[in-house]
């Protein structure tokens, strides 16, 4: 089972390691350093040394800057063809995260950990088209809760699903109530933050709480995400946790 999860991954990296050194990456680098002065700054000639910069940067300052770059990336991904898929191949290790804290689909529709991933690649590669020209300051942590709760929905929806047919009440919508199937804590914890955001609740505070309470990610992962000091996104995760709880 855990060699099928990461054979989607693998096909990634193949992908990408044709792509990343091709005449068209380079081109793609181009005209993005071009409209952003923050990845023209790297001094990086193609799209593959700019994801491998963004994940090995070290550092605070390192970190912070290669959150910057990534913002870049995504608000700028228009310039070429090519971006989009940069962007996507900068997320994987994320992306690997949110399918371990969806125990990989288990419980859904999926033959096994490897299809829940693809449909985790595809449901990303959406979010981030949709995102085009868009300007987060916590873009990863933004993107990776965008996909986590849109495969959440869905699998709560088969979940549900099975249990109705299970139990012969799939007409029958009164008896078991609009919420479907109960929701866990942390599905609960998951909407109430969803909820509060824009009400009250800053996004950026927002995004903090979601990804260390929800996603599950440290504050030093968190640090090594947004660039910022893990003392900064403590004081956020707390604010976020008063208006929550208030």
């Amino acid at each position: 089972m855990a060699q099928l999860r990461f054979r989607p991954i693998d096909r990634l990296n193949e992908e990408w390691a044709a792509l990343a050194p091709s005449p068209s990456s380079c081109d793609a680098l181009a005209r993005l350093a071009a409209r952003e002065p923050t990845v023209a700054a790297l001094g990086v000639d193609d799209l593959g040394s700019l994801v491998e910069r963004l994940r090995t940067a070290r550092g605070t300052q390192g970190r912070a800057n290669a959150a910057r770059v990534f913002q870049a990336m995504l608000r700028s991904q228009s310039a070429h063809p090519l971006l989009p898929r940069a962007v996507l191949q900068a997320v994987v290790p994320g992306l690997v995260t949110v399918a371990r804290r969806l125990a990989w689909g288990a419980g859904g529709d999926w033959e096994d950990g490897g299809a829940f991933f693809a449909d985790l690649v595809a449901t990303t590669w959406e979010v981030i088209v949709d995102w085009s020209g868009e300007d987060r300051a916590y873009a990863v942590l933004d993107l990776l809760s965008a996909v986590r709760c849109r495969m959440r929905r869905q699998l709560l929806r088969q979940r549900d699903g099975r249990s109705r047919l299970e139990l012969g009440l799939e007409s029958h919508d009164d008896l078991l109530g609009s919420g479907g199937i109960e929701a866990t804590d942390l599905e609960l914890l998951a909407g109430a933050i969803e909820d509060l955001r824009g009400r009250g609740l800053e996004a950026a505070d927002a995004a903090v709480l979601y990804g260390h309470r929800v996603l599950g990610l440290s504050i030093a992962e968190l640090a090594a995400l947004t660039g910022r000091s893990r003392r900064h996104l403590t004081q956020s995760r707390q604010r976020a946790e008063q208006q929550l709880c208030a």
